[in-house]
C-alpha cells in the first residue's frame, strides 16, 4: 500500500495508487527519509560502506562471485526496480516523479515469489519518493499545483522521464565501475534492457502492449543517449496460435560465470533463432501443446 505521510494531498500520491493497484510490483512510497531507508545518493561515493553493502546483497546467493558479477547484479536489479513505478506513472497518468537521487529513498527486502507450482525466495528494492514533485502536461487536471512542473507536449516529457532516469543512474554507474571494474558500457546496456523490459510489462498491465513498446524503443533509442545499444529491443513469436512479445536483450547479466553453460532464455550470446525456438517452447508449455522446430 502506497504511504503518502504528510503527502496524502499530492496529486502524485493519487497516481501512486492508481499504479499500485496494478502490480504488487509497482508500489511505492511517499514520505520523509524515515529510519530502514536508504538515500539513493549514498550509493553513489565508490567507497561507501552503503554501495559495498548493496553489491553484496545483490549476491548474497552466491558466495564467491566475482565483482564484476556484483556489479552487473546490482544494476540489473537496481535499473529495474528503481524506475518501475514512475515508468508506470508516465504510461497510466502522464506523471513522473523527481527522480534526482536525493528525492529516492531505498530500502531492501527479502520476498518470496510464485510461479505456477514453483516458488522461492528474492531481494526487491522498495522505492520511497522524497517529495511529491513530479512532471507532467498542461491539460493535467492537477497541473496548477505547486508540485507540478508543466511540460509542453508528450515528447517533452518522454525526453524528461529519459534524462532524469539518465541524471539518477550516471554517478551509480560510475561508482560500481570504478567498484566493481564492470564496464560503463555493460551497465548502461543492462539498465536499457530493464528499462525496455519495463515499459513492456507495464504497457500489458495497461491493455495497451502496442504502446508500451513503442514508448519504450523511443525512450532507449534517444539518440546520443547512454541507454541506446543496437541490440537492445522486442521480439514476438508465435506458438499453437497464440502470440507474446518478450525482450531481446543487448546486455548481459553474467549469470552464466555463476552457473557455466546455463545462460538466460533471451541471453544476447544464444544465437536469436535458438532463444525464439525457447520463446516457442515456454509458450507451449504455457498452452500445453508441441510446437515443431
Amino acid at each position: 500500500m502506497t504511504t503518502t505521510l504528510a503527502l496524502s494531498g499530492s496529486p502524485l500520491a493519487v497516481t501512486l495508487d492508481r499504479v499500485g493497484a496494478l502490480s504488487e510490483g509497482l508500489t511505492a512510497e511517499l514520505g520523509p527519509l524515515d529510519a530502514g531507508w536508504l538515500p539513493a545518493a549514498a550509493l553513489l561515493d565508490p567507497d561507501s560502506p552503503e554501495l559495498a553493502e548493496a553489491l553484496a546483497q545483490s549476491v548474497a546467493r552466491y558466495p564467491g562471485a566475482e565483482p564484476r558479477v556484483s556489479g552487473a547484479f546490482f544494476i540489473n536489479t537496481y535499473a529495474w526496480y528503481m524506475p518501475a513505478v514512475a515508468i508506470a506513472a508516465y504510461l497510466a497518468a502522464g506523471r513522473v516523479p523527481d527522480l534526482t537521487p536525493e528525492n529516492v529513498a531505498l530500502r531492501y527486502q527479502t520476498y518470496t515469489w510464485h510461479y505456477g507450482d514453483e516458488s522461492g525466495e528474492s531481494e526487491r528494492i522498495d522505492v520511497r519518493f522524497l517529495s511529491g514533485r513530479f512532471a507532467t502536461l498542461p491539460n493535467d487536471p492537477a497541473a496548477d499545483h505547486p508540485d507540478a512542473l508543466i511540460l509542453p507536449d508528450a515528447e517533452a516529457l518522454r525526453d524528461w522521464l529519459r534524462t532524469g532516469l539518465e541524471a539518477h543512474l550516471a554517478p551509480l554507474i560510475e561508482a560500481v565501475a570504478a567498484r566493481t571494474h564492470l564496464g560503463r558500457r555493460a551497465q548502461w546496456t543492462l539498465a536499457a534492457d530493464d528499462i525496455a523490459a519495463l515499459f513492456l510489462h507495464i504497457g500489458k498491465q495497461l491493455g495497451d502492449e502496442t504502446r508500451g513498446r513503442a514508448e519504450g524503443l523511443a525512450l532507449i533509442k534517444a539518440a546520443a543517449s547512454p541507454l541506446c545499444n543496437p541490440n537492445t529491443s522486442y521480439v514476438t513469436v508465435e506458438a499453437g496460435g497464440c502470440c507474446e512479445s518478450f525482450l531481446a536483450r543487448g546486455g548481459c547479466c553474467l549469470y552464466y560465470r555463476l552457473h557455466p553453460g546455463e545462460n538466460c532464455t533471451t541471453c544476447v550470446l544464444r544465437p536469436a533463432a535458438e532463444r525464439d525456438q525457447l520463446l516457442r517452447d515456454y509458450l507451449a508449455r504455457k498452452q500445453s501443446i508441441e510446437v515443431p522446430a
